[in-house]
């Protein structure tokens, strides 16, 4: 198609709430165009039964924007130009309680239609439909870095995929106690659910687990495109000296035919470090396992209790979660506080969806936040100026105030502030977020 052809644009819109015949169809026909836009398979059509349900379970809000005007012998003139899903979802944010957020993904955008505005027209609708439902945080994991800084979004927790050096065994500095035992998952269920909700509110930054990321780590399916059981899959779980749940590993071995003969994980959560460094040492103690391969935090403290540093390699980093505020007051009053402190944050955002002067002060690990009138009269306080995208980089503490002073990103006014002012947004441990959606 001629990119100035002209788009005759209708967005039809399901809400995965409800089983009805149109809605089936319409969620069968926005998974097949995602898959197309992520150059995927489409499952084979007995299989898609457990996708309508997975749909269904996350209560799913799926968008497609249709061509009116695509030429007959067009794929469009029948399928969707852009996908657009949605679904509720919580984060752990250190605070007292979850923190609700709007997860976004499935978002695609066919080749011949992009630069025509079409997900900025969407994603623009959508966060404002989501403060309206009153979601503090917009939520999504990006495939592409460069697409949603432009829509307030900003990466909040990153993650290291690396290898760890096995081939005489993985040895720990520290001694740690309870076993690991291989699991059959088909008996596993109800411990796992439990684990999985306990291991969420012990990881700071971690997002919930969805149906079909429980279902993913128990080896029933390998991907939304196929559906298949994935084969030669292999469940590990830690139980402390008290006998209590502590963590659980799914596994493969990569093959022989491999240069390296290693395993890779497929899935590991874990409640306590102690939990995953018993995983891993588990891992690291096969037979003929020469390199163990698997995802953690960038100063992952896993490294720090092994015998020989060098054992870990990273192999890269990437950015796994990233946020965008919709409520200010209700987002950062549900995270926690290190430091006493007093500042006015004056936000500028593109989308004026939190444009605005607001007085934080924060006291005893909790904030007090109020949207303040721009002529308010506070000279005794520092005033901050930054953008949405550095306010949500602020959130988990990824960026702290200093770094966004110090490298121009936020402006203040004035001279020079309090250490307390400089460090109130600043985390004991890094986050990290162990599901990707």
């Amino acid at each position: 198609m001629n990119e100035t052809a002209k788009l005759h644009a209708q967005t039809r819109t399901y809400q995965a709430t409800e089983r009805t015949e149109q809605n089936d169809a319409a969620i069968k026909l926005f998974h097949q165009a995602t898959g197309i836009g992520f150059y995927e398979q489409f499952p084979a059509e007995e299989k898609f039964a457990e996708v309508l349900t997975l749909t269904y379970a996350q209560r799913m809000r799926v968008s497609m924007v249709f061509d009116l005007a695509a030429p007959s012998a067009s794929r469009h003139a029948a399928h969707p130009v852009h996908t657009y899903g949605t679904f509720p979802g919580s984060l752990n944010a250190g605070g007292n309680s979850l923190v609700p957020v709007h997860k976004i993904t499935a978002v695609t955008v066919a080749p011949s239609y992009r630069r025509r505005g079409l997900l900025t027209e969407q994603i623009t609708a959508d966060l404002h439909y989501a403060q309206e439902a009153r979601y503090p945080l917009a939520a999504l994991s990006a495939s592409e870095a460069t697409i949603y800084g432009r829509y307030g979004f900003e990466p909040a927790t990153y993650q290291t995929r690396f290898k760890l050096k096995c081939a005489q065994g993985l040895k720990l500095r520290v001694k740690i106690p309870g076993q690991v035992v291989e699991i059959d998952p088909a008996l596993f269920e109800e411990e796992f659910a439990d684990l999985a909700d306990r291991a969420m509110k012990a990881t700071f930054g971690s997002i919930d687990s969805s149906a079909f990321d429980d279902g993913y780590a128990l080896g029933r399916w390998d991907s939304w495109e196929t559906m298949d059981k994935p084969k030669n899959l292999r469940f590990a779980a830690y139980y402390d000296a008290g006998g209590t749940l502590g963590g659980f590993v799914t596994y493969k071995f990569a093959g022989w035919d491999e240069p390296t003969e290693k395993l890779v994980v497929h899935k590991l959560i874990a409640t306590s470090d102690s939990a995953r460094f018993k995983l891993f040492e588990y891992l690291g103690n096969h037979d003929l396992i020469k390199e163990v391969h698997g995802q953690g935090p960038l100063a992952d403290p896993l490294r720090q209790v092994l015998a020989n540093a060098r054992d870990y390699e990273v192999r890269s980093v990437d950015d796994a979660l990233w946020l965008r505020v919709l409520n200010v007051v209700d987002a950062f009053q549900a995270r926690q506080y290190l430091r006493n402190a007093k500042v006015v944050l004056s936000i500028r955002d593109r989308l004026n969806l939190i444009s605005g002067d607001y007085l934080f002060e924060v006291s005893d690990g909790s904030a007090h936040i109020a949207q303040i009138s721009s002529d308010s009269n506070l000279p005794d306080l520092p005033q901050v100026s930054l953008d949405e995208r550095d306010l949500a980089g602020l959130y988990l503490g990824t960026l702290s105030l200093q770094q966004l002073l110090a490298s121009g990103r936020a402006e203040l006014a004035g001279t020079e502030t309090s250490a307390e002012v400089l460090q109130m947004f600043d985390v004991v441990n890094e986050a990290f977020t162990p599901h990707s959606f």
